[in-house]
């Protein structure tokens, strides 16, 4: 019991003194020391596809991954960056490729007034993962909207390009996460859906929906009029959506059909321009991927990078205006500039097929 007790007294000590010094430091004072690279714990828990004589060739990619990530961050400022592989994940659509990863984590640095003592953070609002093979949990499948034999999926926004290459944003509300899909000269791992195949794979849907309410709910409606009350109730929730779906396949031509669908929430009826936030529709390219190269070979790589943009866990929706990061996040800002400027993505591509 007395251990017990000196233990949470030397924790509340330590508590009370990171954040003394962390208050007597200035980010200016945190962007003139130099952190480094260091390696953590491995990370394996494979899915299909793998077998145990893979691994030396899978972590000598992710190291040539991690190199050109490095590259573009060569100097840390202010953290240490703390980097491990990880083989884990779910093939995409029996492609008989290998999925793995490699995670980059940035750990600020706390320091007393003379820079003599330094502390690095518990937690990290910073860091750069790449994942092989796999979207890396950034891509989430509909299980209820298919598209012939494949789901589909929501893409996150696209907001431009960085180096010749399609860049998404997490969220348009709070800007603190983005990432790239790097792929084949000429080929994408998905396929965006058309205005013709997303409402038609949304009208199936409502319709299954629909039936399937009926089926569940009528046979224990005993009363004609109970049992009218609630057609009509679910009528009212498809019918509109339906209509408006029915309405656009029959009066518009081809040429509009076939543009890419873009929406701006799940289960839009009416299309949104990517401009005002409109995001793409897509199914997994099964084309994309060459079956006669080595399960481990990476095939795509989806680069993700965020960082500390001053707003705190729950933030970007409850503070007005957002946090200078040349006050509040240098270190931060640094990092992520790093990466949007000097990421090579053209060496990124060289190491596909390989």
């Amino acid at each position: 019991m007395i251990y017990a007790k000196n233990n949470c007294l030397m924790l509340l000590l330590l508590l009370v003194f990171a954040n003394a010094i962390a208050q007597n430091c200035t980010q200016d004072d945190l962007l003139s020391i130099k952190g480094s690279w260091k390696k953590s714990e491995d990370f394996l828990s494979p899915g299909k596809n793998y077998t145990p004589d893979m691994k030396p060739e899978i972590f000598k990619r992710l190291d040539n991954f991690r190199q050109i990530i490095q590259n573009a961050y060569p100097q840390p400022k202010g953290a240490n960056v703390h980097w491990y592989h990880q083989v884990f994940g779910t093939p995409l659509y029996k492609n008989g490729t290998v999925t793995y990863a490699i995670t980059n984590y940035l750990l600020d640095l706390y320091c007393n007034p003379d820079l003599q003592h330094l502390l690095e953070a518990g937690e990290s609002s910073d860091g750069i993962s790449a994942y092989i093979n796999f979207f890396g949990g950034y891509l989430s499948f509909d299980t209820t909207l298919k598209v012939g034999h494949l789901y589909a999926a929501f893409m996150y926004p696209r907001i431009g390009q960085l180096k010749g290459t399609d860049l998404f944003q997490v969220s348009l509300v709070r800007v603190n996460e983005r990432f790239i899909i790097v792929s084949k000269a000429g080929q994408l791992p998905y396929v965006p859906l058309t205005r013709k195949q997303y409402l038609t794979a949304l009208k199936e849907k409502f319709e299954k929906e629909k039936q399937s309410s009926l089926d569940k709910q009528l046979p224990y409606r005993k009363e004609e009029n109970s049992k009218k009350n609630l057609i009509d109730y679910i009528n009212r929730g498809y019918d509109p959506k339906l209509k408006a779906i029915n309405d656009y396949l029959s009066g518009h031509n081809d040429d509009d059909l076939n543009q890419t669908a873009l929406v701006r929430n799940y289960y839009d009826t009416k299309f949104t321009e990517e401009k005002n936030g409109g995001r793409m529709i897509v199914l997994v390219n099964t084309d994309y991927f060459n079956k006669n190269l080595k399960p481990y070979a990476p095939q795509f790589v989806l680069i993700h990078w965020k960082w500390d943009d001053g707003e705190g866990p729950p933030g970007g929706l409850l503070k007005p205006v957002a946090p200078d990061m040349n006050v509040c996040c240098m270190v931060s800002k640094f990092f992520k500039e790093s990466i949007e400027q000097n990421l090579d993505v053209g060496a990124l591509k060289q190491l596909l097929d390989k």
